[in-house]
């Protein structure tokens, strides 16, 4: 029983610490998208990244850093540094395009990394100057904007496997 125990509960760590939030966001060609990354905890250190491999923004020491930026991403990022003393990383990407969508990661040191699936729509021509305006303020994700209710939920649902692993193996 105790040999059981100890791969239930290392397997329970195991699902916990790979398991990252993942928040869908659309943006529209030739217009300006904001890919949200919002952590409890302040870190000094945070990093961007397009497909794990691309630089997209860092912060460190609290500061933007666009140094190690890819040539890609240059002059279309900005961040909110009134908001970083908040936890808030979030970024905006001004003239999107097609080739920006993807996966964007907000990584920050032994916190679990923000995932933001981009998807790039055309421009629809046909729409009134309302319906555009409306758009344009109408958020597109349905992530809260703190990021912190899918966490829970995730560690919710990593609490109630684990509860039913533990109970299957018990009786």
């Amino acid at each position: 029983m105790n040999v059981s125990w100890f791969f239930s509960f290392t397997f329970l760590l195991l699902i916990h610490k790979v398991s990252a939030q993942s928040v869908p966001v659309e943006g529209i060609i030739g217009q300006t998208v904001i890919l949200p990354c919002s952590l409890k905890q302040r870190p000094q250190t945070v990093f961007w990244r397009y497909r794990d491999d691309r630089t997209v923004c860092d912060f460190l020491r609290g500061k933007a850093d666009f140094s190690d930026q890819d040539e890609a991403y240059k002059g279309r990022v900005e961040i909110f540094s009134s908001e970083i003393e908040k936890g808030n990383f979030s970024i905006m990407l001004s003239n999107v395009k097609k080739s920006d969508e993807g996966t964007y990661t907000c990584i920050a040191t032994n916190l679990i990394p923000l995932t933001v699936e981009l998807t790039v729509k055309e421009r629809e021509e046909k729409q009134t100057t309302t319906e555009r305006e409306a758009k344009r303020i109408t958020p597109t994700s349905t992530a809260p904007p703190n990021g912190e209710s899918t966490r829970r939920a995730n560690g919710l649902l990593t609490f109630l496997l684990g509860c039913a692993l533990l109970y299957s193996l018990a009786f």
